[in-house]
């Protein structure tokens, strides 16, 4: 049995956006011809592949097995061809995955769109939210381009692009002592909000319970976005990176204050898997991430 390239490209369209009308609109076809080409993989695979949800199309576990062989499969015909010719940006309609933390979309992500804008107006980028024990996985399928963050990660490609950075506590500016860092009285006396470590930032929890200290924890969340309001408006802590804090000082009457325990600084990485993003447009893509973020090219 053998399949097109273009039903491979219709099977990942349809898997990445679990939606025929999305995948449609990326492949600038019309939805009947994606539905009959969904019709056509299910015949020749002999499963369903995707099936209704709540969400809208779920993948199958066949399906899912698929994505993984099948995406591969892409990358490489899409390398063997552009391996002769030098990727032009500027008429790639190309669309880039990049896996980041809600912290990271709020510090990075106006800096990067504004560089793929202005070198790549046809190219899109689609934010993967992070799970960072998927991220490995992810990079070495081809399912993502890159990741950036500030967790150690086993793959083979990496280019620091913040160095130096550090946690600190926000708190309300105006229950916060005036000296720098806050005492261990106040900053067990607060009440806390906490990022889910599965977003990337656990090394302050793992740091607090390797101090056999217990912080009140009265609210943990996946997103960055509401983290302000709760701060101010209901008189909780909350740790975060440097950058991250001082952008929130800027909007929120909130104040920065040094730990009351040491905790290492840390750099944030850009992360890639080299075997599948060394060449051609996914390397062009990292070096305008590194790029936008401050960091000379290679």
């Amino acid at each position: 049995m053998s399949l097109d390239l273009n039903l491979l490209r219709t099977f990942l369209s349809i898997y990445d956006h679990r939606s025929v009308t999305r995948a449609a609109r990326e492949l600038a076809l019309t939805q009947p011809t994606v539905s009959h080409a969904l019709g056509r993989l299910r015949r020749a695979l002999r499963d369903p592949l995707f099936v209704r949800g709540p969400a809208g199309y779920e993948p199958t576990a066949r399906a899912s097995a698929l994505a993984t062989v099948f995406r591969k499969a892409v990358i490489a015909v899409d390398d063997a061809v552009d391996a002769d010719r030098i990727f032009d940006p500027s008429t790639t309609s190309r669309t880039f995955r990049l896996c980041l933390t809600d912290i990271g979309e709020n510090a990075f992500l106006p800096r990067i769109m504004k560089s793929l804008v202005a070198q790549a107006p046809g190219a899109s980028l689609e934010v993967v939210p992070m799970q960072i024990s998927q991220v490995p996985g992810w990079l070495a399928h081809g399912e993502i381009d890159g990741a950036i963050a500030s967790v150690p990660l086993e793959v083979s490609g990496r280019r620091t692009v913040v160095v130096d950075e550090r946690y600190v506590c926000v708190l309300p500016a105006e229950v916060a002592a005036p000296e720098p860092r806050i005492s261990w009285d106040d900053f067990l006396a607060l009440k806390h909000v906490a990022m889910d470590p599965a977003t990337g930032h656990d090394q302050v929890e793992q740091a607090i319970r390797a101090l056999l200290v217990e912080r009140v924890v009265a609210l943990r969340v996946p997103h960055f976005s509401a983290l302000a309001e709760v701060v101010v408006g209901c008189g909780m802590a909350a740790i975060l990176p440097r950058q991250m804090a001082a952008r929130m000082a800027e909007q929120w009457p909130v104040a920065i204050r040094e730990l009351p325990f040491d905790m290492p600084e840390f750099d944030v990485n850009l992360y890639w898997d080299a075997a599948v993003s060394s060449a051609g447009a996914a390397a062009w893509f990292l070096d305008l991430v590194a790029e936008a973020l401050g960091v000379p090219g290679d």
